[in-house]
């Protein structure tokens, strides 16, 4: 009676720490996944001000008639920092959804 309560309750610690286990893994994937996701947020901030940039010495240039916008170096600068930036956001958006997904 003592050996078959004994294994039972085996069975249930290691049930619980498979539990506790398998929590603390998804934890840490969660956790992971949220802060990536804040430092594509982060980025994408970073873009909406580069583009706001963009749209202010487009009015500056037109002001002055210059007709050679998409020339000029402020704008090209710009135009590549956004790019650099979506890819590092896409980055990050790739690894959050490679975390989301179960190990098997």
């Amino acid at each position: 009676m003592i050996d078959r309560v004994r294994k039972n309750l085996n069975e249930g610690v290691k049930s619980v720490k498979w539990v506790a286990t398998f929590l603390a893994d998804r934890l840490k994937a969660e956790t992971s996944m949220a802060q990536l996701l804040y430092a594509s947020s982060k980025l994408e901030a970073k873009v909406e001000d580069l583009c706001r940039d963009i749209g202010r010495r487009v009015l500056e240039l037109k002001e002055k008639e210059e007709k050679a916008v998409l020339k000029d170096f402020i704008i090209l600068q710009s135009i590549e920092e956004i790019k650099k930036l979506r890819e590092q956001i896409d980055d990050y958006k790739n690894k959050a959804q490679d975390l989301s997904k179960p190990q098997e």
